[in-house]
């Protein structure tokens, strides 16, 4: 199940990305052999932030199709050279904070925050996604592999909504 979307009047700039604070500086997961024996902490490592996230980013929540209970914001940059490995993703944060119990479903609403750039890239479900356009979304579930990588020259900026919706 991948939905695409847009926000309209999406009006995040350059300068409030500039200004964010990142304090989780962490290598990415690795999740199948070839992504162990390739991929490092020189060549997987993003800044992300949940919980210090600005007001800006959790109000992107409410611009997205309303279609959950809960969630979680995330801003993530990933700096040129860098790359976010093939994975699936976990929830931990959503489920940590919603005590889901497993009856729940949940999705990733990424947003991009600004118009593509040269050698950024992201793919899901072997769907290269390229060409964006600041607040176009991409709505994806728990089970569905997907890939981001920088090889530009400027940081790549995203957020993530995840979301629960009660069974």
């Amino acid at each position: 199940m991948i939905k695409y979307g847009h926000i309209d009047n999406f009006g995040i700039t350059h300068d409030q990305m500039s200004q964010l604070n990142f304090d989780d500086y962490f290598q990415c997961y690795q999740q199948t052999p070839a992504v162990e024996q390739y991929y490092t902490e020189h060549n997987s490592s993003i800044w992300q932030m949940f919980e210090t996230s600005p007001q800006w980013v959790h109000d992107l929540s409410k611009k997205i199709p309303q279609d959950y209970d809960h969630h979680v914001v995330s801003v993530i940059n990933i700096p040129p050279g860098q790359t976010i490995p093939h994975h699936v993703d976990k929830h931990f944060k959503l489920k940590q904070q919603h005590n889901d119990d497993g009856t729940g479903v949940s999705y990733r609403y990424l947003i991009f925050l600004e118009d593509w750039k040269r050698g950024h890239y992201y793919e899901v479900h072997d769907q290269p996604f390229v060409k964006w356009r600041a607040g176009d979304w991409v709505k994806f579930g728990i089970d569905d592999w997907h890939i981001a990588g920088n090889m530009g020259e400027e940081p790549f900026y995203s957020c993530q909504v995840t979301v629960l919706k009660n069974a």
